[in-house]
């Protein structure tokens, strides 16, 4: 992988381990060359992960939509690639495209709404790129028991489950991303 599409927080979350946690991400993906794809913002998590990438020399390239490119939202460094697009279905497939995988920080609905919108295209064949979840100090786990449950349930293939990748560890996780052989049934078989 060379570059990774990072959804996360544009806020900083209330504890100290998420902003921690888009800081090592930062980390592993300069030791492992990949750059970044995030939303364009400069606050929260997102503008800590670009930041830090941007000062460890690597590329980062920014996506908004043109209703949020201003100055309170966009990033403030030239030495970024920002990307301004119409509207959010384009700012999302633009982000898609980009990157050779996706990884979830904490983030709000906006996170979760790009993360089941990047698994339901999984799922439906659209892409086999793999799909992270870095997951510190369990932020993610109420989600994961859900999809447990719809599994369950008979909604969501077991498959699909194993195919979403999670760590508290963002090395491992891209470590476990580089791995990954993303070679899932047809969701229509």
């Amino acid at each position: 992988m060379s570059t990774i599409t990072v959804f996360c927080g544009s806020t900083p979350g209330t504890k100290p381990i998420y902003r921690e946690s888009a800081l090592a991400l930062a980390s592993a993906m300069t030791a492992q060359g990949i750059d970044l794809v995030y939303g364009g913002g400069n606050r929260g998590l997102m503008g800590m992960l670009a930041d830090a990438l941007k000062k460890s020399g690597r590329n980062v390239t920014g996506v908004l939509p043109k209703a949020m490119d201003i100055p309170q939202v966009r990033t403030k460094d030239v030495e970024s690639q920002l990307v301004i697009v119409d509207d959010m279905h384009s700012r999302k497939e633009m982000m898609y495209r980009l990157g050779d995988g996706f990884i979830a920080l904490p983030g709000g609905i906006g996170t979760l709404e790009e993360l089941m919108e990047i698994y339901t295209w999984q799922e439906l064949g659209y892409h086999r790129k793999p799909i992270g979840i870095l997951n510190p100090g369990g932020y993610y786990d109420l989600l994961l028991a859900f999809l447990d449950h719809a599994s369950c349930e008979g909604f969501l293939r077991k498959e699909y489950i194993d195919a979403l990748l999670v760590d508290t560890d963002p090395l491992r996780l891209i470590g476990k991303m580089e791995a990954a052989d993303i070679s899932l049934p047809d969701k229509l078989s």
